[in-house]
């Protein structure tokens, strides 16, 4: 025992040392985090001033013509609908009304179906295609080549 004594000094020796030298270092780095926060504040105080400036006042409320602006445009998108007035072949007729044969023949019953991308994109293909298809039967110089196959 007398050796390790001698190795190790007795804790009680340096406790006083040990807090002194604790509290210091809290204190340090508590005023170091006050300090940091008083420049902090005082720099949001100098800076929010000056964003302000950049702020337009706002503009007294008068008669808010927004509802009616809303209104008219939503009347102006329906305008082009109404003012469609084209027949088609079938529209009328009793096979216009049963549901299942009507989601293939809509075009016919009514032409604004082909507005839709659903009916006129098959359409397209179809036109098209058979339009390339004569294109290429008629002029021969539009087939491959067979030297190149």
């Amino acid at each position: 025992e007398l050796i390790l004594a001698q190795v190790f000094p007795t804790t009680t020796a340096l406790t006083p040392q040990l807090c002194k030298m604790a509290q210091r270092t809290r204190s340090s780095v508590l005023s170091t985090v006050l300090a940091t926060a008083a420049v902090c504040l005082v720099v949001q105080w100098a800076v929010v001033p000056s964003l302000d400036a950049f702020i337009q006042p706002r503009a007294p409320k008068s008669a808010d013509a927004a509802p009616a602006i809303g209104a008219l445009a939503t009347l102006t998108a329906s305008l082009p609908a109404e003012a469609y007035s084209f027949k088609g072949p079938l529209t009328g007729s009793e096979v216009c009304t049963q549901k299942p044969l009507f989601y293939i023949i809509a075009p016919a019953c009514d032409p604004i179906f082909l507005v839709s991308p659903i009916y006129l994109a098959p359409i397209l293909i179809v036109f098209w295609g058979t339009i390339i298809t004569v294109i290429q039967l008629l002029i021969p110089a539009t087939q491959p080549d067979e030297d190149l196959r």
